[in-house]
C-alpha cells in the first residue's frame, strides 16, 4: 500500500469526515465522541483502551468505535510514526441499518485487501472535487464489511467482571442519577475498590467518567431537536445551571448554540 507522507489529508460530507494523518491525534483527550469512529492503523506502536476492550494494535488493523463510548489510544514511542486513516460517522437515516449491524460494541478488527484497498483509493482521492460522492460510496462497503466480520466476534475481549458490570450498570441507568455508592453495591465491591480500578483502568475518576458520558449523551438529544432542559433532566442533571456551566466547559458553547449539523468534536 502506497500512502502519501501527508499530515492530514481530508474529505468532509454532510455525515462523513475522512482523515489521512501521521502524528500526533487531534482528539487526544476527547474520551467520548458525538459521532462513530472507524480506525484504520496503518503503523506505529499502540494499545487501544475502550469500554469493552484493551489490547494491542498491530500495524492494518480496523477499529470500530461507536459513539458516546469512552475510549483511548494510547501511542508508544514516537508520536510522529502513528500513521491512520480515521473515518468519523454521524448518524443519518441512509446508513442506519448498517449502523445498528455493525457499531454495536468497541471492536479491533484484522484487515483485508480489499479494505487496505478502499482506505487507499481514498487517500488518493483527497483534494479532488468528487471526493465527497467516492467517500459516500466507501463508507458504504466498510460498514458491511465490518458488519461481516463482526459476526465471527473477532477481536472482542472482557477484562475484568466488576468493570463489565459497573459499566453495564453506569450505561443502563445513564439517565439517572448515579451515586457510587450503589454502583459498588451492584457490582459488590467497595466504593475504593471500584474508584481504584477505573483509575487504573481508564486513568480518569469514575465520576468524571459518569459526568462526561451523561454530557456527550445530551449534546447527542440537543442536537436530534430535545430541548436543553428536556435532554438535561433525561441524562441525570436536576440542576440546569450546573449542567449548563459543564456542557459550555465540555463543548465550548451553551446548549442553545448547539448546531444541528454535524460538529467534530468530543468532550474535553
Amino acid at each position: 500500500m502506497k500512502m502519501k507522507e501527508l499530515f492530514d489529508n481530508r474529505i468532509e460530507t454532510e455525515n462523513t469526515v475522512f482523515r489521512h494523518a501521521n502524528g500526533k491525534s487531534i482528539e487526544s483527550g476527547k474520551e467520548f465522541h458525538i459521532f462513530h469512529e472507524i480506525i484504520y492503523f496503518i503503523d506505529g506502536d499502540a494499545e487501544f483502551l475502550g469500554e469493552n476492550i484493551h489490547v494491542g494494535i498491530k500495524p492494518n488493523t480496523l477499529i470500530v468505535i461507536p459513539k458516546e463510548t469512552y475510549h483511548r489510544l494510547i501511542i508508544h514511542g514516537d508520536r510522529e510514526k502513528y500513521h491512520r486513516c480515521v473515518i468519523n460517522l454521524y448518524d443519518s437515516p441512509a446508513l442506519a441499518g448498517l449502523i445498528c449491524r455493525c457499531m454495536t460494541c468497541q471492536t479491533v478488527l484484522p484487515s483485508d485487501a480489499e479494505i487496505t484497498r478502499l482506505f487507499d483509493k481514498l487517500i488518493g482521492y483527497t483534494g479532488r472535487e468528487d471526493a465527497g460522492v467516492y467517500l459516500g460510496a466507501v463508507t458504504v462497503l466498510l460498514l458491511d464489511a465490518i458488519a461481516e466480520k463482526c459476526r465471527s466476534d473477532v477481536g472482542k475481549t472482557h477484562r475484568n467482571a466488576t468493570l463489565d458490570r459497573a459499566l453495564e450498570y453506569i450505561n443502563a441507568n445513564i439517565g439517572k442519577k448515579m451515586s457510587i455508592e450503589e454502583i459498588a453495591k451492584e457490582c459488590t465491591v467497595s466504593e475504593s475498590a471500584l474508584s481504584h480500578l477505573f483509575r487504573k483502568e481508564f486513568n480518569i475518576t469514575i465520576h468524571k467518567f459518569i459526568v462526561k458520558k451523561k454530557l456527550i449523551n445530551a449534546y447527542n438529544r440537543i442536537h436530534a431537536g430535545v430541548p436543553s432542559t428536556v435532554a438535561a433532566m433525561e441524562c441525570g442533571f436536576n440542576d440546569y445551571s450546573g449542567f449548563y456551566k459543564q456542557y459550555r466547559k465540555a463543548f465550548g458553547e451553551s446548549p442553545s448554540k448547539t448546531s444541528s449539523k454535524p460538529a467534530s468534536r468530543g468532550v474535553k
